[in-house]
């Protein structure tokens, strides 16, 4: 008989050492999830934020080029205008 009530203790301190780990291990589990889910959410509005800046970058590269040919062509004289400005 006390050979049963030893193996009813180990059996009860195995169950509840058992429970304890299943329930760390799902504790972490869902913790890792949860850093996850929020890793990607991050990683896509950082995927959105870059789309916008590089369009507005385009968009800004694109006025340069304007600016740039109205100041290098034939027709437009930074003196001429500097100088009219003066006469004023």
């Amino acid at each position: 008989m006390d050979g049963g009530k030893n193996m009813d203790v180990f059996l009860f301190v195995f169950v509840t050492v058992a429970a304890v780990v299943a329930a760390k291990t799902l504790r972490s589990y869902f913790t890792y999830r949860a850093q996850l889910r929020e890793f990607e959410l991050n990683s896509q509005k950082t995927t959105d934020l870059n789309q916008v800046y590089e369009n507005e970058l385009d968009a800004l590269r694109g006025r340069i080029e304007v600016l740039e040919k109205i100041v290098i062509s034939k027709g437009y004289s930074i003196d001429e205008e500097i100088q009219s400005l003066r006469r004023v």
